[in-house]
């Protein structure tokens, strides 16, 4: 059964002030109101260990030098004893008199390094947390030295962590605290866990559905202050993603395999570029819901049978890690704010895939009224999806990078991809295009926007993608110079 014990208790037991209890309790992060408030069990054995430990041994005295035998006492006519013992009673030439064998010899002058072994000592007993009797004994000194450092660097970590919650932290003007931490493309975890006690929310199901509620909590705090900071942004970026934000109305004219596909597209666009406030705001708000209903249904339970029976409801319930809760709610946070940056840089871009979309589905619909070639429709049907493959791919920030003053690779082909969707009859169209995407390959250097370029435009190794007359051209340039060089 845990243990649990009160201020006062533990004062009488430790025969400490309680003040100086629960100044201890304070600096290792652990809140206490009064003399009446109850500790854990682990909080017990850190206190019995930092105010029942042993204290170090003395180093033991040297032992005294065994009492010479007395000696039968001198004849008369023998002075030399005598007259020795008054030549030791005599003063030093330098006025300082020597010391008598007799007496006890008194202890070693302390070594220069003793006051600093004596602060040392301090400091480890004042950083002993959770270490039992039996493994403190069997520790050499170096051993508890590097122990003690590490605790004491832990509980700094642990006491000051909330005024430095990472990555996303800004301080407010004119004052010496943190503001709250803010929503930013590298925002860590600890951001999240702002003002978040540590309360091992995996050691039982009522701990971590209340750190999951105080989780949300936190959660919605973040958002609604990047909400109220980028108000007329965020709007700007709805309303230009709105067409794709709305559910899809399947047409007629497609089949519902193709409804089925364009349906999926459009979803994924708006995930990549719609910001995504709403979905993630929802997320947390039912989250918050079912951590309020566990801790409710917590409160009624039958902790008779939670105990003894093990295929209780509550205790077969499965849950996620708390800490993997952390990052995934983390990473979503992170992820408004990386679409919402990267809109706000490539706008006209956006702007051009979203049209862009809709103007493919015209299309397609445009050619199966006219009765298009079942040929010409799977060709246009394969080029729609590359373009989806390509707005996909760009989403992740590549292809944007480019020389001042140039078009950029992924604007290049993206016109190129339109140039070949509208002259789908000429027969050189597939070639003009693999081309032009080769032209444009050969001036990527890195090797993951090369390897997508060439796997998008279907490139084969050393196939000559030169229109024919520019290829007989060149063929008659070089048997000329071969004549040339013959006749000189």
């Amino acid at each position: 059964m845990a243990v649990t014990k009160r201020i006062f208790q533990l004062a009488k037991e430790f025969e400490r002030d309680e003040k100086e209890i629960m100044a201890f309790l304070t600096t290792q992060g652990i809140k206490v109101s009064n003399r009446l408030s109850a500790v854990s069990e682990e909080t017990y054995n850190m206190l019995k260990v930092k105010f029942l430990a042993p204290p170090e041994p003395p180093p033991e005295p040297p032992k005294p030098e065994p009492k010479p035998e007395p000696k039968p006492e001198p004849k008369p006519a023998e002075q030399s004893e005598p007259v020795a013992q008054t030549e030791q009673a005599q003063p030093a030439p330098g006025g300082k008199k020597k010391k008598k064998k007799n007496k006890a010899p008194q202890q070693p002058a302390p070594a220069e390094s003793a006051p600093q072994e004596q602060e040392a000592a301090a400091e480890e007993e004042d950083n002993i947390k959770d270490v039992s009797d039996e493994k403190f004994a069997n520790m050499d000194k170096r051993t508890r030295t590097i122990l003690f450092e590490g605790i004491k660097a832990g509980n700094e970590f642990i006491r000051h962590y909330n005024s430095h919650a990472g990555q996303g932290q800004e301080f407010d003007k004119g004052k010496k605290s943190p503001a709250v931490p803010r929503l930013k493309q590298n925002m860590d975890t600890w951001a999240v866990l702002f003002n978040h006690r540590f309360e091992y929310s995996d050691a039982s199901p009522v701990r971590y559905w209340h750190s999951v509620a105080k989780l949300m909590t936190r959660a919605f705090k973040i958002m609604n202050s990047f909400g109220m900071s980028h108000r007329e942004a965020l709007a700007e970026m709805r309303d230009a993603i709105y067409p794709i934000g709305t559910k899809y109305q399947p047409r007629d004219i497609f089949t519902p395999e193709e409804n089925q596909k364009f349906e999926e597209q459009q979803l994924l666009l708006f995930r990549l570029f719609g910001h995504g406030m709403g979905i993630v705001n929802d997320n947390l708000y039912d989250l918050k819901l079912k951590a309020e209903r566990m801790k409710v249904e917590y409160e009624r339970m039958n902790f008779l049978d939670y105990v003894t029976n093990p295929q209780n409801e509550y205790r077969s319930s499965e849950r996620v890690p708390f800490n993997e809760l952390v990052e995934a709610i983390t990473y979503s946070l992170r992820g408004v704010a990386r679409r919402f940056d990267f809109y706000a840089q490539n706008k006209e871009r956006v702007n051009n895939i979203v049209k862009s979309f809709s103007e493919w589905l015209d299309g397609y619909a445009k050619l199966k009224e006219q009765g298009a070639p079942a040929e010409k429709l799977e060709k246009y049907f394969a080029l729609e999806q590359k373009f989806v493959d390509l707005a996909e791919f760009m989403s992740f920030d590549n292809l944007l990078d480019g020389r001042k003053n140039k078009p950029k690779p992924f604007d290049i082909i993206f016109e190129l991809l339109n140039s070949y969707r509208d002259n789908l009859d000429d027969p050189d169209a597939e070639r003009n295009f693999k081309y032009k995407v080769r032209g444009v390959t050969n001036v990527i250097f890195k090797p993951k926007e090369y390897v997508f370029l060439y796997r998008f435009a279907e490139l084969e190794p050393l196939k000559d993608y030169r229109p024919p007359e520019e290829i007989a051209a060149a063929e008659a340039a070089k048997a000329a110079a071969e004549v040339a060089a013959e006749n000189n």
